[in-house]
């Protein structure tokens, strides 16, 4: 069974060309090495300033405003505000252009300033970075992108101070997949970092949930009732194509890639009693049956090496949260507060799960792999479901009924730092953070 994606609003705003340009070697001698914010984002912020781009480009005034927004979602940093700036407008980006003392009476302590130029048909960027205190440049490094495509554009730019200043790479240049909503039924859709450049990918009428990306950020699993069974998909983004991979008899849910792309762990329960299976990624067909204990087993993530799986299990009274080897052998419990503890999602860094847990509402928590270390992200905040890693580990996002209807909300590791990514009348559900992504 195939379908096809409507890929116009995909291609012309996802799909755009950005190609990272290195400034001459000159330039890139006095980069310096010493961060200016260490640890982890959340914490003590830094105080950046960044200055409003120069240049003459239309979309100035909207990327600064992209860029800032990046930034205060971080967490990394304190931004100051531009009513505090002193600095004429449209003074210059390079060393010796602007003077250090300017950004000194705001106390900027890490500072972003930025070229937004019209290049051909499209635009060209370019980030500079300086320690104020330490009146050194950190590092300086120029974009192009097709003009329709200035938001990515400013992710890269905001993307490039994050880097300069904590040596981290930072989430801007990722998305979400989720379900949504919007149009009177469960879509699946995919949606920028911000909030920004919503593209629907099902136009089935039906109910589709629980997409999950692909290692290499161009297809997506998911789970769709189009053809009245919940059947797992996939959907080929760049070519497209929407195929049925599994519509065996009862549920094919729950999917999850393995790191190399190659197999699907998902729930399915050929025999009546739901359990966690592997597929080939390709053809559909069985590789494992992962578990077979009684009781339901379900909700399958993998380990960041592919040597393991996480998943829900009944077998010990309750949903608890279970890791195994991919095979199925020496599963072991790993979460043992509370009777309802299940959607489990592995940290990229290999050494937490995030889960939720049923408090009288649903809360995100995460835990070691020897079930110590139990950290509690969101309490006291409407239902807080659907956990998933950043690339790096080091936010995770989830869907949040705390400003009313479902949004997507993002959370440091450590809950210290909490943001809503998505806007508008809500209907965001079963977020999946997509890879690093360089289309």
């Amino acid at each position: 069974m195939h379908s096809r994606i409507d890929r116009r609003r995909l291609l012309g705003g996802m799909l755009a060309g950005t190609a990272a340009l290195a400034l001459p070697r000159s330039g890139r001698a006095q980069d310096q090495t010493i961060l200016l914010s260490i640890g982890s984002p959340g914490g003590n912020k830094t105080p950046l300033a960044v200055a409003r781009p120069i240049g003459g480009a239309s979309e100035s005034a909207e990327f600064y405003e992209v860029v800032r927004r990046d930034l205060e979602l971080s967490g990394w940093f304190r931004m100051i505000e531009e009513a505090a700036h002193i600095e004429p407008g449209g003074t210059g980006v390079k060393p010796g252009e602007f003077a250090f003392e300017d950004w000194d009476v705001p106390g900027a302590v890490g500072l972003g300033k930025i070229v937004l130029q019209p290049d051909g048909k499209g635009l060209r960027a370019e980030a500079w970075v300086y320690d104020v205190g330490g009146r050194r440049k950190l590092g300086a490094k120029a974009f192009t992108a097709d003009a329709s495509a200035w938001r990515s554009l400013a992710h890269k730019v905001a993307g490039e101070i994050v880097l300069r200043i904590t040596g981290r790479p930072a989430p801007f240049a990722s998305r979400f997949a989720c379900a949504g909503s919007f149009s009177g039924n469960k879509e699946i859709y995919v949606v920028d970092f911000d909030g920004y450049g919503l593209t629907r990918i099902t136009k089935n009428g039906s109910i589709n949930l629980a997409p999950t990306w692909d290692p290499t950020g161009t297809r997506l699993a998911f789970t769709s009732y189009a053809a009245g069974n919940p059947d797992l998909y996939v959907a080929d983004l760049s070519g497209g194509r929407i195929t049925r991979l599994s519509a065996r008899t009862g549920i094919n849910s729950g999917a999850a890639w393995s790191p190399l792309g190659d197999r699907i762990a998902l729930t399915m329960a050929p025999n009546g009693d739901p359990d966690v299976y592997t597929i080939d990624a390709k053809n559909g067909a069985v590789s494992t049956r992962v578990t077979k204990a009684a009781g339901i087993d379900s909700s399958p993530c993998w380990s960041p090496d592919g040597s393991k799986v996480a998943f829900v299990s009944e077998r010990g009274g309750g949903a608890q949260i279970y890791v195994a080897s991919a095979d199925g052998s020496g599963a072991r419990r790993v979460t043992f507060q509370g009777g309802h503890n299940v959607d489990p999602s592995w940290s990229p860094k290999g050494d937490r799960l995030a889960f939720v847990s049923r408090d009288g509402v649903f809360d995100v928590f995460t835990v070691r792999l020897d079930g110590t270390g139990l950290t509690r992200l969101t309490q006291g905040q409407g239902d807080n479901e659907d956990p998933s890693w950043s690339p790096d580990g080091e936010y995770v996002a989830f869907s949040s009924t705390r400003s009313g209807s479902s949004h997507i909300w993002m959370s440091t590791a450590d809950g210290t730092h909490q943001v809503q990514l998505t806007t508008g009348k809500g209907g965001y559900t079963n977020p999946s953070w997509s890879p690093a992504l360089t289309w």
